[in-house]
């Protein structure tokens, strides 16, 4: 069976939360099978028109199997020639739209991983120009009607899915995102001199879904000192006010054995999200070791509350999350991760993946 993915890829391993689950789905992949990535110039401002039409290149190779970046023609031309089983969609893009002609000249499979409901986050969240919200509307009514599987992330996530479209139910399959090897590795989160006012924040500071603006809001309220350490771009520091109750250090993108090495002394990891259906890093901070302190919008609260334990408070409530965070850092108690959490692995994640690919209908 070939299976060919298209997704987001980075060669290196700082990596966002679409560039991860794509790198890591192909790298599985790529150790059972005949497979291919492909993904595309999508930087408008870095590639002109005619790279991003008929443009060619080898970004990688991957226990011998390619990445391709290809133009959207040379892209069409490819994957038909090579006549693929399945055709994997990762992560959300609008170029992947044309990828449906496919379905019209051969009986391949679409499957799409829904990591985020684009319709809902340009209606609340991104300020798009219209005419990206007229594409985006296009796009994703082609992906969840023509796709012939749909992997949610979560609860959360498949309910607001349902919220805007009406798929046929015996498409939609759940599925989750893992955890690389390093962060499985026991030793991690066992350590006990941990700073016992830090709370950890990883996002983007300056998108709203994020949380954080609620976070800050909350937590200058306590009355106690708290180190907030926010995973970001450093140059946001300034956007941050001073605050007699609250340090604030920007901390640099890190890869994942840094980011073990900078999580092993800290206690708390923070997801304020109004909106996040998935979130691999507050995972990965969890299997280090830090206790969990999330919104009931986001997707890891109620995955992660099955297998440890969690505080969960609704989005928007301040005086709870200042006062969870308050007991939290006033007990001083030790937290560990009670599993293994080997059912996050990204070999588990891609044998949900590799039954959905061998099933007939």
């Amino acid at each position: 069976m070939l299976v060919i993915y298209i997704g987001t890829y980075n060669t290196n391993e700082i990596l966002s939360g679409p560039e991860k689950v794509s790198k890591r789905i192909f790298e599985e992949y790529s150790k059972t099978d005949r497979t291919l990535f492909v993904h595309y110039f999508q930087d408008g401002r870095k590639f002109g028109y005619f790279r991003k039409l008929f443009g060619y290149e080898k970004t990688a190779d991957v226990n011998g199997r390619e990445v391709l970046r290809l133009g959207l023609f040379r892209m069409l031309y490819n994957i038909f020639r090579q006549k693929p089983d399945v055709i994997h969609i990762l992560c959300y893009n609008r170029f992947v739209l044309f990828l449906y002609l496919l379905k019209i000249f051969s009986r391949v499979k679409i499957f799409y991983t829904l990591n985020g409901i684009i319709r809902h986050e340009n209606k609340y969240f991104n300020k798009e120009p219209l005419f990206n919200v007229i594409k985006n509307r296009i796009t994703e009514n082609v992906i969840v009607y023509f796709s012939d599987r749909i992997f949610y992330l979560s609860e959360f996530s498949k309910n607001i899915l349902y919220l805007y479209y009406s798929p046929d139910n015996t498409k939609i399959s759940k599925a989750i995102n893992g955890l690389d090897d390093c962060f499985l590795e026991k030793e991690n989160n066992g350590h006990s001199l941990r700073e016992f006012n830090s709370v950890v924040f990883i996002g983007n500071t300056d998108k709203k879904e994020k949380g954080f603006d609620f976070l800050y809001s909350a937590i200058k309220n306590c009355n106690i000192k708290i180190k907030l350490y926010v995973i970001d771009s450093a140059d946001r520091i300034n956007s941050v006010k001073e605050n007699v109750n609250v340090e604030v250090k920007f901390v640099d993108k890190l890869s994942p054995v840094n980011m073990i090495e900078f999580l092993k002394n800290k206690r708390i990891i923070v997801t304020p999200s109004e909106y996040d259906t998935f979130s691999i890093s507050t995972l990965e901070a969890i299997s280090c070791g830090l206790y969990p302190v999330l919104t009931e919008q986001t997707g890891i609260s109620e995955i992660i509350g099955k297998y440890t334990n969690i505080s969960v408070v609704n989005y928007g409530d301040s005086t709870k999350f200042a006062d969870v965070l308050s007991s939290l850092i006033s007990s001083e108690t030790s937290y560990d991760v009670n599993t293994d959490l080997k059912e996050f692995s990204w070999s588990k994640v891609l044998q949900n993946y590799y039954l959905s690919y061998y099933q007939k209908n």
